[in-house]
């Protein structure tokens, strides 16, 4: 599903995809800049071609003797930024296929070459597929692509606007920012469609997350006109949390605004939260 005008990145999140379905994943490497950036939850952060490039030939390695495939991919993209969401399926030791969903964000520069790619996948399905396995790593994936050079739109002022009042914890006032088909959705709390009822889950933040003493800082945006993403550190009293939101736009306004993080990392930071 590509719900925006066909442009660079939509032109290389589809060659990714297609990678994916192929498991040619070598194929990708004319796309990147030479200090391109690749972060992928569970080898980490491969930083420039050559390690990209060996990364891509394990990935070629591993993924068929791990019967792992990759389907359901919603692209959303502009310019310059892109994002998509995704399921890796794959058998458990039972031989059960379980759905795992990720994302992933992508950043070009004015050349149409990829500067950077971050790669998460949710955790809690994650363990039903490998109970006994490393959990994917969200915590070191933020910030890689904030020396980028790239060229920006108005949608990542927006972005930034939006935490900036999030963190004053201001978050009725986020309302505005929101389109009256908005949609937010939250990974604990649900989804919630239509501006007034994203205002009423916000207000209803605007009490918990002080009490809870959520403290919330935005590490890095990228955005065109259409279509934006964030990455975040949520601080508790315990400790802090990854985040990262995808977003989309209308004529300035969010209209898409996903939230994700390790719920179970927040389960031991914050267990009655």
């Amino acid at each position: 599903m590509i719900r925006h005008m066909p442009g660079p990145a939509v032109d290389i999140i589809r060659q990714f995809a297609t990678a994916e379905r192929d498991q040619r994943y070598s194929k990708l490497l004319p796309l990147f800049a030479p200090d391109a950036v690749y972060y992928d939850a569970f080898m980490g952060t491969q930083r420039g071609t050559d390690e990209i490039a060996r990364f891509m030939g394990h990935m070629e390695r591993i993924v068929p003797k791990m019967q792992v495939r990759f389907d359901e991919w919603e692209i959303e993209a502009d310019r310059t930024v892109g994002w998509a969401r995704w399921n890796m399926i794959a058998p458990n030791p039972d031989g059960v296929e379980v759905a795992v969903p990720g994302q992933s964000l992508y950043r070009l520069n004015a050349d149409g070459l990829v500067t950077y790619v971050c790669d998460y996948v949710d955790s809690r399905a994650y363990r039903k597929l490998a109970p006994t396995a490393a959990p994917p790593n969200v915590d070191d994936a933020a910030g890689w692509s904030i020396d980028a050079r790239n060229v920006h739109g108005p949608a990542v002022d927006v972005v930034r606007r939006f935490w900036q009042i999030q963190n004053d914890a201001r978050y009725t006032e986020l309302g505005e920012l929101f389109t009256e088909d908005a949609v937010f959705t939250d990974i604990v709390y649900g989804r919630f469609e239509g501006r007034d009822a994203v205002v009423a889950y916000l207000s209803r933040m605007e009490t918990e997350m002080p009490e809870q003493g959520a403290r919330f800082e935005l590490i890095d945006a990228a955005g065109d006109e259409t279509v934006a993403w964030s990455q975040w550190w949520c601080h508790l009293p315990t400790g802090k949390l990854a985040g990262w939101t995808l977003h989309t736009l209308r004529d300035g306004r969010l209209t898409l605004d996903a939230d994700y993080f390790d719920v179970l990392a927040a389960r031991r930071l914050n267990p009655a939260g």
